[in-house]
């Protein structure tokens, strides 16, 4: 919260962010949208979204953005994550 009210203006118009179930067959759009609710995702606007869908799109998704471990053990646990931030800027790549 403190971050999306530190960027202000710029918070869904130049900052997006999106977070993505680990449990896809758990977070169904009604439980995601539960979340949301309680931590206020649209209340400043629609820079926060809150993401699922098919159990395997989600894990080539995490995969190709990198939020994987590399031990198996660690990464086959859904209950840990790995608390990284993608940043990018599109007109750069």
């Amino acid at each position: 919260m403190r971050v999306r009210k530190q960027l202000g203006e710029r918070f869904g118009r130049d900052v997006f962010f999106r977070s993505i179930t680990l449990m896809p067959e758990q977070d169904s759009p009604a439980v995601l949208k539960r979340y949301a609710d309680k931590y206020k995702v649209d209340k400043m606007g629609t820079g926060w979204s809150v993401l699922t869908g098919r159990p395997r799109d989600i894990e080539m998704l995490r995969r190709r953005l990198g939020f994987a471990y590399a031990d198996r053990k660690l990464d086959a646990d859904r209950t840990n994550h790995i608390h990284l931030v993608l940043m990018g800027n599109e007109p750069y790549g």
